[in-house]
């Protein structure tokens, strides 16, 4: 019922636009002629006809000009077609006016004498409609460009989030899997606690929205399960503190963040380490920012354990891609602890 009520407005106004045109051109040429002489019935009608005839050219250039790219037919078209539409109008008009005042002989010696000057006007007259109906049809294009160009660049970054995130998934899940492998012969008990931890891990994954955010208390619940998992994995060895400020759950950020940044701080804290290793998440609101601060103890002489760079590189990006921002994770290394930090823009 909208649409047709728009087509309908669109329908009046273009039917107002016409006859509004029908009568400024009648009047600027009416007394134009009546300048020149000629009474104003016969002015009126003279500039009724020409009026008539320009207006009809104006809608063949607005129907043929769509079809026309001067930037692959270059512009000779744009030149030679509005004068031949030039010569058209005005033999057209001289045979129409001659019909009308065949009696009147002075006035058909006044038609004759005023042609040069009728196709002059004429001719600059469809020129300048000419260049704004090209003008209009470039403008147009552009923007139709500009929106192809914005719609195949989200896609393209949607497709390349989809990926990131389908790509972790399964990271996580053999990592998982293997974890369990170990454990099935020497500590059953324990690798069944894992399994169930894993089911209850990725049954919240599946559960989760599908938007681009969510409530940041879903991926600490999320934190919460794996790192679960990493303690019947890693025992004693393996020390957890999580410290999230109030009102920080209730933030948004993007589903599967952390994840992979909290399985490089276990994987980066423990390796080449045989004693207790503390892994620290902390959460707060800082401005305008969700900030997450994960961090594990290391020592520069070990290196850096293979397959740390997936996760922080992939959480980068999916952040860079969301936000269009190269500045949001930041990592350090300060005494023998390393840091990551993640801040991320609260949109509303």
């Amino acid at each position: 019922m909208k649409t047709m009520s728009n087509d309908l407005k669109s329908k009046q106004f273009n039917k107002w636009f016409w006859i509004g045109s029908l009568g400024i051109l009648t009047s600027g040429m009416s007394f134009l002629i009546s300048y020149y002489g000629q009474e104003w019935l016969l002015a009126i009608q003279d500039g009724f006809v020409y009026a008539t005839l320009l207006l009809i050219s104006t809608q063949v250039l607005l129907t043929v000009y769509p079809y026309f790219r001067p930037s692959f037919t270059g512009y000779k078209a744009a030149l030679v077609f509005p004068a031949i539409l030039t010569v058209s109008v005005v033999f057209v008009g001289r045979i129409l006016l001659i019909w009308l005042f065949k009696e009147d002989s002075a006035y058909r010696q006044f038609l004759d004498q005023s042609l040069p000057l009728r196709m002059a006007f004429v001719l600059l007259f469809l020129y300048g409609i000419s260049v704004l109906i090209l003008f209009r049809n470039e403008v147009e294009l552009a923007w139709q460009r500009k929106e192809h160009d914005s719609m195949t660049d989200k896609m393209t970054k949607e497709a390349e989030l989809f990926y990131l995130r389908q790509q972790l998934q399964p990271h996580f899940l053999f990592n998982s899997l293997n974890s369990i492998n170990a454990l099935v012969g020497k500590r059953p008990e324990e690798a069944r606690d894992m399994i169930q931890s894993l089911a209850d891990f990725f049954r919240l994954t599946i559960q989760k929205d599908t938007g681009i955010s969510e409530s940041f208390s879903k991926e600490w619940e999320r934190i919460v399960l794996y790192l679960k998992m990493e303690k019947v994995r890693f025992g004693d060895r393996l020390e957890v503190n999580m410290d999230m400020e109030e009102g920080a759950d209730a933030l948004l950020l993007p589903p599967l963040l952390l994840q992979p940044l909290v399985e490089n701080a276990i994987k980066f804290g423990l390796y080449g380490v045989l004693e207790k290793v503390v892994i620290r998440v902390n959460a707060s609101r800082n401005s305008n920012y969700l900030q997450v601060a994960i961090s594990n103890p290391y020592d520069p002489s070990n290196g850096f354990p293979k397959g740390t760079g997936f996760g922080l590189e992939s959480v980068r990006r999916r952040l860079y891609l969301l936000f269009g921002r190269n500045d949001l994770v930041k990592h350090q290394a300060h005494g023998d602890w390393f840091e990551v930090t993640l801040k991320i823009p609260q949109l509303s």
